[in-house]
């Protein structure tokens, strides 16, 4: 079964202020350690961050932000581990009907803002930060998984990347869209199989109305870490996309964003 995009990201929350309040402090409060590196995710944390995921009790996010500080968490690592984290574990949790539609949507839905606000705050504790690379990041028809090119976008921007989303795709909004700016490259986020022939639509459309002919990334769910060429292959030849891959450093550096590319490895 399949969510609606509404279910995935329309979802109005009451509890939009604490989250807010909650991502300055964290983001703002955490001493960043240099170099270092995370070991396995905290179980605690990760329970916590369900129990609010699962609950919208505001409460929960101070005992968040305090577990986050005992144990040196920095919001990078909540945004780029421990959400991905939760959200797999609820989407398996939807799956094996241990929880129905409503409440996997209202957990994604109070996720999503916690992932909206934490990117707002570390823009905003990190300003000045000069940027030369932009980029487009889309979805192709039908694709409803919209928190995965969320954490995407997240990523890029905190290393320095202007990142325009579009989460629908009509051919005027895209033709005015490109005629109107100069992007270094296109990341396409598919989440599976079904999303092939969409993204080949996509690229396509793309193509048509791309006067530079702009370099286009496909990612996302549909390339495993465990890919091999003769997938990427398949898939690169499937859709049109000029690079298959999910390492954004990579993606990057073909895209002529090298000073960047470095930053992210």
């Amino acid at each position: 079964m399949d969510m609606s995009s509404k279910a995935w990201g329309g979802a109005v929350l009451a509890d939009d202020l604490p989250v807010r309040q909650f991502a300055l402090r964290v983001v703002s409060e955490l001493a960043r350690v240099n170099g270092a590196r995370m070991g396995a995710p905290a179980a605690e944390l990760s329970s916590v961050l369900m129990r609010y995921a699962r609950s919208g009790d505001p409460g929960l996010l101070g005992a968040l932000n305090a577990e986050m500080a005992r144990r040196k968490v920095t919001a990078e690592e909540i945004m780029d581990v421990y959400l991905p984290l939760v959200v797999r574990k609820i989407g398996s949790d939807w799956h094996d009907d241990q929880i129905d539609i409503l409440q996997a949507s209202m957990a994604f839905a109070r996720l999503q803002s916690v992932l909206r606000e934490l990117g707002k705050a570390w823009v905003s504790d990190r300003t000045g930060r000069a940027s030369d690379g932009r980029v487009l990041l889309m979805l192709p028809h039908g694709e409803q998984h919209t928190l995965g090119a969320m954490f995407a976008a997240n990523q890029l921007r905190r290393i320095g990347v202007s990142v325009k989303v579009m989460l629908t795709c009509h051919a005027s909004i895209l033709k005015e869209t490109l005629a109107r700016n100069r992007f270094h490259g296109v990341f396409i986020s598919a989440s599976n199989e079904t999303s092939l022939q969409p993204s080949a639509d996509l690229v396509r459309e793309l193509r048509r109305h791309d006067p530079g002919n702009t370099m286009i990334v496909l990612g996302g769910g549909l390339v495993s870490r465990e890919i091999s060429d003769n997938d990427s292959g398949r898939i690169a030849a499937v859709t049109g996309a000029d690079i298959v891959t999910n390492d954004i450093s990579c993606a990057l550096h073909a895209c002529g964003i090298q000073q960047i590319s470095a930053a992210a490895e």
